[in-house]
């Protein structure tokens, strides 16, 4: 079963294919009700080759990693860092928590763009 909304794997293909062609757009998808990603991504972000995987979730506690939140969020991330792989996008180890935003949590790592 797939945890991952179809939009977000869209979103993923878009940017995966555009760095392709030098030209990948930002992703910003909602993945569940207290969790979204967000990938910045600039010409300079694919000319350095790396740009930042950003997650935000809304929690009543805080943790040291995002996937320390349980077995759904980590479905939910090891279904993103799959369908990055796909496209040849290097995922890190884990994503650390880096602040908060807005009410919710931040989560970063970096990934390294082929």
């Amino acid at each position: 079963m797939n945890h991952v909304p179809d939009e977000a794997l869209a979103a993923i293909d878009r940017f995966g294919e555009g760095l392709l062609f030098d030209s990948a757009t930002p992703v910003q998808e909602r993945l569940r009700s207290d969790l979204q990603l967000v990938i910045p991504c600039t010409g300079a972000d694919i000319d350095a080759g790396w740009t930042t995987a950003r997650f935000r979730i809304a929690h009543t506690r805080t943790e040291s990693t995002l996937r320390g939140y349980g077995s759904f969020v980590e479905t939910v991330v090891d279904g993103i860092d799959t369908q990055l792989l796909s496209w040849g996008i290097d995922p890190p180890d884990g994503y650390e928590y880096t602040g908060d935003h807005d009410g919710r949590y931040v989560y970063e790592g970096r990934l390294e763009l082929p």
